[in-house]
């Protein structure tokens, strides 16, 4: 046998390259055990599923921000991080929110090195722009993002990604539990890019959780938290619905603006993002439609309740979701059919193969300032708000925030 053997190393230089047969486990031995094969990924703490992950000093982080202001995971996550002796990580987070404060003090010292996001807010952002990190932070639109990860100029080492409701083997949704927050889009990216994935999660389900945004495949460990965010906190700061007169009146004539843009035909399509005087645009627009008869093709982006009344009246007819800005909008994912969760790869990923947003007719987007001599710029603008937000995001390609 040993003779044969040699003969064919000898024959087929390639065949060394095998491993002889041992035991029919042997590359996986929990197939053997009957709990490991159902629970290896369960974790007993989140201390555990970090020491799991392999993650080292220097390695990069990453989270999503789809309970916007009532995020849990990224300050927990974070801190357990810093107790555990963490130093010089770079966290990737989709975006940063007024409840992320916490972080200023793990950037001082030195548990957080660089960051990567789309925008921040608050008292971070305000220490940020006074020279509180050394390394500039990297400001990226949601699609950009896709793309430096695309591109491996971004590296996720282990993304943490908190979510309702998961079963054993990783399967998650938002739109299920005590705490949903709707449309997992940017949580989908992470999970596709990241070279181990860890889901923080309020409720462990039977399997198979259907449908999963997050699919088993992609998910490596898995920690039962307490809570992952607070979804009633999702429609405040700049997701928030606004009585402000002000914001109002800016609604208003972006709506009138597009009603006599030119694009405001039936089949037309729109994205509102953040910011209080573009979401709120969507309710003036409804009237116009309904007036004039005219019913958009689809709706894309951070959906939000307005949106979703229009789509139930009919005169919407697709939402495509990559994140609910309140508690309506992530209860319409889970029952209306043409409501489409949708990752920000397909959303606006200007590398990809394709983007949803090349197919839009008009976007209603945020900001704090416009240059009107050289406007490539949103229609609305909207202005300092009275809760002190340091900035919004820039306007681009990636549209909402």
């Amino acid at each position: 046998m040993n003779h044969q053997t040699e003969l064919l190393h000898v024959n087929f230089p390639h065949l060394r390259e095998l491993k002889p047969f041992d035991t029919a486990h042997s590359a996986t031995p929990w197939l053997a055990d009957e709990d490991a094969r159902l629970n290896r990924k369960l974790c007993a703490s989140l201390e555990e599923a970090i020491t799991r992950s392999g993650l080292r000093d220097g390695m990069t982080i990453s989270f999503h921000h789809a309970f916007r202001e009532g995020d849990r995971v990224i300050n927990t996550v974070v801190a357990t991080l810093a107790r555990l002796g963490f130093k010089n990580l770079t966290l990737a987070s989709s975006s940063l929110m007024t409840c992320n404060d916490e972080l200023i003090e793990h950037i001082q010292s030195g548990v957080i090195r660089k960051i990567y996001t789309s925008g921040m807010r608050g008292k971070l952002a305000d220490a940020i722009s006074h020279g509180l990190m050394a390394e500039p932070v990297q400001i990226h639109s949601h699609g950009g993002r896709v793309k430096l990860l695309q591109d491996g100029e971004l590296k996720i080492d282990v993304a943490f990604l908190g979510v309702p409701c998961s079963d054993a083997f990783g399967n998650a949704n938002g739109t299920q539990g005590k705490s949903c927050c709707g449309s997992l889009g940017y949580a989908m990216v992470d999970a596709e890019f990241a070279d181990k994935v860890v889901l923080l999660t309020e409720e462990v389900v039977p399997f198979p959780n259907m449908p999963a945004s997050l699919s088993q495949d992609r998910v490596d460990l898995i920690v039962q938290v307490e809570s992952v965010g607070d979804p009633a906190k999702i429609s405040v700061g700049a997701a928030r619905v606004t009585s402000n007169p002000r914001e109002l009146m800016i609604a208003r004539y972006a709506a009138d603006v597009i009603e006599h843009s030119g694009y405001f035909r039936d089949g037309f399509s729109m994205q509102t993002g953040s910011g209080a005087a573009s979401t709120a645009a969507t309710r003036f627009m409804a009237e116009k439609m309904a007036r004039h008869g005219v019913k958009a093709r689809f709706a894309l982006g951070g959906i939000t309740g307005s949106l979703v009344e229009l789509h139930e009246k009919g005169l919407i007819e697709k939402l495509l979701d990559t994140q609910c800005f309140d508690g309506e909008a992530a209860a319409s994912l889970r029952r209306n059919p043409n409501h489409v969760e949708i990752s920000t790869n397909v959303y606006a990923n200007p590398g990809g193969k394709a983007a949803s947003c090349d197919q839009l007719d008009v976007v209603i987007l945020s900001a704090l300032e416009i240059d009107i001599d050289h406007c490539g710029c949103p229609i609305a603008a909207q202005p300092h708000s009275d809760s002190g937000e340091a900035r919004d995001h820039p306007p681009d390609a990636g549209g909402e925030h």
